[in-house]
C-alpha cells in the first residue's frame, strides 16, 4: 500500500496543480495576471516569473586542408539549450535572472581520463539587480562581464551563426562579482563598473592572486541601442552607438608559479549602426600581458568587421572579417576569418534559419589562443542553423 500511494502522489499532485490553475483561469483573484509574451509569465504585485527557452539546432562541416591528420567531416549539434527564468521578487526593482544550459559547457578531462571529452550541464547566469535608479543600478552574482560588443550581445541575436574569432579570443563572457551600471534618462549615455573573480563562469573560488576590473563606457546619441545584430526591427532613423571599455586582470596563480602569466591589460574601442535594412559593426581589441621572471611582456590585438544587408522583408546577406595577431618572443603569429552568411527570420530572432560558410587560417594556434578552438592552417565550414525561441 505505501509504495502504491508512493507512486501515485506525483500523479496526485500534477493533478492537483492542474485543477487549481484552471480555477484560476475561470476566476484570476485582482493583481494576479498570467499569460504569454515571448515567454509564459505569471505576476502580481510582489512577485513575477517568466519562462522562456531557447534552442539551436546546428549541422556543420568541416573541409581542412590536404596536408592535415584528420580528415573531412560533418556533423550534427545542439550547441545551446537554455532554459530561462527572470522578474522580479518582493518589489519590481529588486529583478533577477536564471539560466540554464542542458546542453552545457566541454570538460577536456575527466580525472584520469584526460582523452575524453566530456559535456556537462552549465548554469550560465544567475544575479539579481537592483535597479531603483536609472543612473545607478546594482547587479550581484554571475553574469557577463560589460567587455566585447559581441559576446555581450546575446548569442541568439547574431547575425552569424557563431561569434567571430577576435570575440572568442579577447572576451571573458561570464564571472561571479558585482558590477555597478546605469544610464542616463534619455538612454543616451550609459556606463558599467564591475569586479570578478577572474577565472570564468561557475567558479566559486578565485585561484588567482587579484581581481578582474572592467569599466565600460558607451554613447548612442539617437537614444538606446538595444544590443542585438542584424536591423529586425527597421529602425526608421539612424541607431547607432559607439563607445570604448577597458579591462584589467590579475591571473598570477601564486608566487611559487614564476613561469605563470602575472597580468592581461586588454582595450576595447566599438561602433554598431542599425537603419532600415542595414546593420554594421565594428569592434577592436588591444592587449599587453604581464609575464613573470621578468621576460618581455606579450603584444596582441585583432578586431571583427560585419555587415548586413536584408534584400528582402525577411531574407539577410552578411559578410564578416576578423583577423588576430599576437607576437610572442619576437614571433608574431596571425589568425584571420572570412565569412558569408544567409539568413531567414521567420519571426525575427525567435524563429530563423542561418547558414554560413568561411575560412580560418592560423599560422600558429596556440601563439594566438586556445579559446577559438582553432585548427592550424586553412579550414574551410559550412555551418546551418535552426533556432527556435519561446
Amino acid at each position: 500500500m505505501r509504495v502504491a500511494w508512493t507512486r501515485a502522489l506525483p500523479a496526485l499532485v500534477l493533478a492537483v496543480g492542474l485543477s487549481g490553475f484552471a480555477a484560476a483561469q475561470t476566476s484570476q483573484p485582482e493583481g494576479y495576471e498570467w499569460g504569454y509574451n515571448k515567454g509564459f509569465y505569471f505576476r502580481n504585485p510582489q512577485f513575477e516569473m517568466k519562462i522562456s527557452t531557447r534552442t539551436q539546432f546546428r549541422y556543420s562541416y568541416r573541409m581542412l586542408d590536404s596536408d592535415a591528420l584528420d580528415r573531412d567531416n560533418g556533423f550534427f549539434s545542439i550547441p545551446r539549450a537554455l532554459f530561462r527564468l527572470d522578474g522580479y521578487a518582493w518589489y519590481p526593482w529588486l529583478k533577477y535572472k536564471v539560466q540554464y544550459d542542458f546542453v552545457g559547457a566541454k570538460d577536456l578531462c575527466d580525472g584520469a581520463n584526460c582523452d575524453k571529452t566530456l559535456v556537462r550541464s552549465d548554469l550560465r547566469d544567475l544575479y539579481f539587480d537592483i535597479t531603483r535608479n536609472p543612473w545607478y543600478s546594482v547587479r550581484i552574482g554571475q553574469f557577463k562581464q560589460p567587455f566585447g560588443l559581441q559576446e555581450m550581445t546575446s548569442s541568439g541575436d547574431q547575425e552569424f551563426v557563431d561569434r567571430s574569432i577576435a570575440s572568442l579570443a579577447f572576451a571573458p563572457s561570464r564571472e561571479i562579482g558585482t558590477m555597478l551600471w546605469g544610464t542616463s534618462f534619455e538612454r543616451v549615455f550609459g556606463y558599467e563598473v564591475a569586479v570578478s573573480n577572474g577565472n570564468g563562469r561557475n567558479k566559486s573560488a578565485d585561484t588567482n592572486t587579484g581581481y578582474r576590473w572592467t569599466v565600460r563606457l558607451h554613447w548612442d546619441p539617437n537614444g538606446e541601442y538595444r544590443l542585438s545584430e542584424a536591423a529586425v526591427d527597421r529602425p526608421d532613423k539612424v541607431n547607432w552607438t559607439i563607445g570604448v571599455a577597458a579591462m584589467i586582470n590579475s591571473v598570477e596563480k601564486d608566487l611559487i608559479e614564476t613561469t605563470e602569466l602575472l597580468r592581461q591589460d586588454t582595450a576595447e574601442g566599438f561602433f554598431a549602426l542599425k537603419y532600415k535594412r542595414l546593420f554594421v559593426l565594428a569592434d577592436y581589441y588591444l592587449r599587453t600581458e604581464e609575464q613573470a621572471a621578468g621576460a618581455s611582456g606579450i603584444d596582441s590585438d585583432g578586431y571583427v568587421a560585419q555587415v548586413g544587408m536584408f534584400v528582402s522583408p525577411r531574407i539577410e546577406v552578411a559578410l564578416r572579417y576578423s583577423p588576430i595577431e599576437r607576437e610572442l618572443d619576437g614571433v608574431t603569429a596571425k589568425g584571420d576569418e572570412k565569412r558569408i552568411a544567409f539568413n531567414w527570420y521567420f519571426s525575427r530572432h525567435d524563429l530563423k534559419f542561418q547558414a554560413d560558410y568561411g575560412r580560418t587560417s592560423f599560422d600558429d594556434v596556440k601563439a594566438i589562443t586556445d579559446a577559438t578552438g582553432a585548427t592550424s592552417g586553412d579550414v574551410d565550414v559550412f555551418r546551418a542553423q535552426l533556432q527556435v525561441v519561446f
